[in-house]
């Protein structure tokens, strides 16, 4: 019986409605399975069309490709690489070309580009003395030149940079052996002087060259000058320092030669020294390394906010209590590096101390970081850092008015000013390579302190 609505429209009985709704879900049940018989047969059944029949034209389609560009860089023209100075690939082998991108280790990357589990830890095993496995960057590409009837791998490119590159050939006996790879490049010697305005780092861009350069001057006499207080306008710079170019076109640059910065502080100076075994490095006049256990500052930061005081009058707590370290005003999140290499002792929450890393240095010497936003990964109890290695970020968790980093130092459980403290000086050259830098001295000084400051 059919029946009215509230509107006057009139409905159809719940039976009726029961049959039709049941009707409509098998016509739609049955379309759906006919669609899916279809997609089943095309793609796994059908010839041609199948996943199975895909992949492997797939395969076979990227295989001759490879072979096909190898073969051609090898054999058609005899196209060398710019890097390596010989055939870019082997004749007649099939070359795979890989990165580092998305694997963990070496080990990954090459067993995903085929090459067997027993080839690529030999290949693993002989580029250990020439390629450090710890600093390969996701930016790295390689190439596997596999001979293309069996398989074996007959060479192996690891590329670097555009400069330099590891590369690891079978010799007579059969066995891999890896080597160093370096273009060759043109290097000119720049020599730059000037006065200090804003800063030593606008000074030096201000002349056309780039920051990275400054970064570099700055790294060498950051042990004795404190960057971010101690310059004042008009102090003067002088540099010695070697341009690479490469194809005509500015690669970077190479070594500091020589270093000069004069001022209210002072004169520092600083002079690149090879020894008689061929190792280089940076020494002041008198034969000592410039190289130190502490840093002046552990962060880049925009002024003091507070400092050493036994005395000092809390801002937090609104009472007398001792101020045992210096307070470094910073952005949030800035990054703070331990001073010197040592091991964390600390690492975490501590009152008001908030997130805090404590360091263990030689000689009964540690410093403590306070106030952190965070604490940088991996950085635990009993773990080692090395000078100059990120730890954490500037913060304000703990008793801290504003973000800022608390930097103590305590010597044999005592705190003493960091602003203070006597780091020492670096070791002086072996008696016999002191002589013969301090002969050489005079020539050097010379050329440097000649150049003219405008």
């Amino acid at each position: 019986m059919r029946r009215q609505d509230y509107y006057g429209f009139r409905t159809q009985s719940r039976r009726s409605r029961r049959k039709g709704s049941w009707r409509g879900s098998m016509r739609l049940g049955l379309l759906f399975a006919v669609l899916v018989g279809i997609n089943v047969y095309v793609f796994f059944f059908r010839g041609g069309t199948s996943i199975q029949d895909i992949l492997k034209a797939s395969a076979i389609k990227k295989s001759d490709a490879a072979e096909t560009s190898g073969k051609g860089k090898a054999t058609a023209d005899g196209a060398k690489d710019p890097l390596l100075g010989d055939q870019a690939a082997t004749e007649g082998a099939l070359v795979i070309k890989g990165s580092m991108k998305g694997h963990l280790g070496l080990s990954t990357a090459l067993t995903a580009n085929k090459l067997d589990a027993r080839q690529a830890a030999e290949l693993i095993e002989a580029l250990k003395p020439v390629l450090n496995m710890r600093a390969l960057q996701p930016g790295h590409s390689f190439e596997l030149h596999l001979d293309a009837a069996s398989g074996t791998l007959r060479k192996f490119i690891y590329r670097l940079s555009k400069i330099s590159a590891v590369v690891a050939s079978r010799g007579v006996g059969g066995g891999l052996r890896a080597r160093k790879a370096d273009r060759k490049m043109d290097v000119k010697v720049l020599r730059l002087g000037g006065n200090v305005t804003t800063s030593l780092g606008h000074a030096i861009q201000q002349e056309g060259e780039a920051s990275s350069l400054v970064a570099r001057f700055v790294s060498l006499l950051s042990y004795d000058i404190n960057w971010y207080a101690d310059p004042r306008e008009g102090d003067e710079y002088r540099l010695i320092v070697e341009k690479r170019f490469l194809d005509g076109k500015f690669y970077g640059y190479g070594k500091v030669l020589a270093g000069e910065y004069k001022g209210v502080i002072g004169r520092r100076q600083v002079f690149y020294y090879k020894d008689r075994a061929g190792k280089g490095g940076h020494y002041t006049p008198e034969g000592r390394s410039v190289y130190r256990s502490f840093l002046k500052v552990p962060l880049n930061f925009r002024r003091i906010s507070s400092k050493f005081d036994r005395k000092r009058y809390h801002p937090v707590l609104h009472r007398t209590k001792g101020h045992y370290g210096v307070d470094y005003a910073a952005a949030p999140g800035t990054p703070v590096w331990a001073t010197a290499a040592g091991v964390v002792t600390k690492s975490g929450r501590y009152g008001g101390a908030g997130k805090m890393v404590q360091v263990l240095h030689k000689n009964s010497v540690s410093s403590v970081y306070m106030h952190f936003s965070r604490i940088e990964r991996g950085i635990r109890v009993g773990k080692k850092v090395r000078q100059r290695q990120v730890i954490g970020y500037v913060g304000s968790t703990g008793l801290a008015s504003g973000p800022h980093l608390h930097y103590g130092i305590y010597v044999r459980g005592k705190y003493v000013d960091p602003l203070k403290f006597d780091a020492g000086k670096g070791p002086l050259l072996p008696k016999a390579e002191r002589l013969r830098f301090l002969d050489q001295l005079p020539d050097r000084r010379a050329e440097l302190e000649s150049i003219t400051v405008d």
